[in-house]
């Protein structure tokens, strides 16, 4: 069975600009159906609406053009959620969801916040991050949604040990 890995806005600025090397494993590892690469809405919310410039940002651009990714939504939020995206209105047990949420990450931005919430609602299985909002709470968020929150290149290591020799 494929893991399902949904990547935060922090690996696409570390696969375009910074440190892609734990990246690019992550897609090649997509390439071989091992793994399932998605994003959340909210990727475009810290990449292109933030945009101050005009035009479309460039790192927005080149998101685009990621190989083998999907886009998961998440909640619905006025001045954030598009026409047509993927977000969706919330059920009593999501609003539950996204309060324990807020209170492990109680000093992180609400796009940080839906970018855990849509991976957790979606069933996803590995959330990849170099954002120590998410990586100084791993363990509380694994006990609370049964959520793995590594870095890149943790994640790389976690899947090759769990998927490759699982073959």
């Amino acid at each position: 069975m494929c893991k399902k890995i949904t990547l935060d806005t922090n690996c696409f600025f570390d696969y375009f600009e910074r440190e892609p090397k734990y990246v690019v494993e992550l897609v090649d590892l997509a390439s071989k159906n091992h793994i399932v690469l998605a994003m959340t809405t909210r990727v475009m919310a810290d990449t292109h609406d933030k945009w101050k410039k005009s035009g479309i940002s460039p790192i927005w651009k080149q998101i685009q053009s990621f190989p083998l990714l999907e886009t998961i939504g998440s909640v619905i939020r006025s001045g954030v959620s598009r026409s047509g995206s993927k977000d969706f209105t919330i059920s009593k047990q999501h609003s539950e969801i996204l309060s324990k949420i807020n209170r492990i990450l109680k000093t992180a931005q609400t796009e940080d916040i839906d970018h855990l919430f849509g991976h957790i609602v979606a069933g996803r299985d590995i959330f990849v991050t170099t954002d120590n909002h998410f990586l100084d709470h791993k363990n509380k968020i694994k006990r609370e949604f049964g959520v793995d929150v590594f870095t890149p290149k943790e994640a790389v290591k976690q899947i090759s040990k769990t998927v490759l020799h699982a073959e």
